[in-house]
């Protein structure tokens, strides 16, 4: 009986190597196939990752424009800005910087938006610049802060269309919100 033992032992031994052998041949020839696999699931994950990634940057800088765009203003600026001590020429110059200071703060901005959109910033930067400016040309030298302001907001009154509202609705519309 023992060498019966025996011999059963050694077949159970021949059969459970070869199951082994034959398992960690197919082993080998299936891992290429699931590390593949599992390679292109790990992919498109990150994929996904840097989609969503993308799609935040890019919500976060059409939000950045929108508000850029009320703040630049000149309603929003001037109040934002008032000082009636100060001269005409005075305020001017701080109207100016703050225009380019919010411009510059927002720069990047255009890595995330279409260039339609940038350009449509930097048209409305540029045409508010220049109704900055063009406003005072119609004061006498002697004018006040408060006489600058009633030219600037009449001047605005008399736009067809509010160009920032147009802008923010644009850029909405290009978000899709």
């Amino acid at each position: 009986m023992s060498k019966d033992f025996i011999d059963f032992f050694v077949q159970l031994l021949t059969v459970a190597f070869g199951v082994f052998a034959a398992g960690l041949v197919l082993f080998g020839l299936l891992w290429p196939k699931v590390e593949n696999y599992l390679l292109r699931i790990n992919a498109i994950n990150q994929n996904r990752e840097f989609t969503k990634e993308a799609q935040q940057l890019r919500f976060a800088a059409y939000e950045r424009l929108l508000l850029f765009a009320h703040r630049i203003e000149p309603q929003a600026l001037m109040v934002r800005n008032h000082q009636e001590q100060l001269s005409v020429d005075q305020f001017v110059r701080l109207l100016l910087a703050e225009v380019e200071n919010e411009y510059q703060h927002n720069l990047t901005q255009q890595l995330y938006v279409s260039d339609s959109a940038w350009l449509f910033i930097s048209d409305l930067k540029n045409n508010t610049l220049a109704l900055i400016r063009n406003a005072k040309a119609a004061l006498p030298q002697d004018a006040k802060v408060d006489q600058y302001v009633g030219v600037v907001l009449k001047h605005v009154q008399e736009f067809e269309q509010n160009p920032y509202t147009s802008v923010q609705l644009i850029l909405k519309k290009e978000l899709g919100v």
